[in-house]
């Protein structure tokens, strides 16, 4: 019965950059702060839009755009969710 119990693992993992003074972290920091920039200002012009085009192709992609960004696995909700629940079931 004891070969049938699964043993913990101890695996080092984590976020690949840890160290904000390693230039490789400030270089992904300072993306980040890019795409979040843009983000901003194609939330913003989307909103000035009244015009009688449809827009909600674009403003759906602006929105799981900044449901990425505000995530820190870069990953929209919906799939962080759905692999954390895969990962439950796996480990039961």
């Amino acid at each position: 019965m004891d070969s049938l119990v699964m043993s913990h693992l101890d695996v080092a993992s984590g976020f690949a950059l840890t160290d904000p003074n390693d230039p490789r972290y400030q270089k992904t920091v300072a993306w980040r702060g890019s795409l979040g920039t843009a983000l901003l200002a194609a939330s913003a012009s989307l909103r000035h839009l009244t015009g009688g085009e449809d827009h909600t192709d674009a403003v759906i992609s602006v929105t799981r755009a900044i449901d990425a960004y505000l995530l820190s696995y870069a990953v929209n909700r919906t799939e962080f969710e759905s692999l954390q629940k895969n990962y439950g079931q796996a480990r039961e």
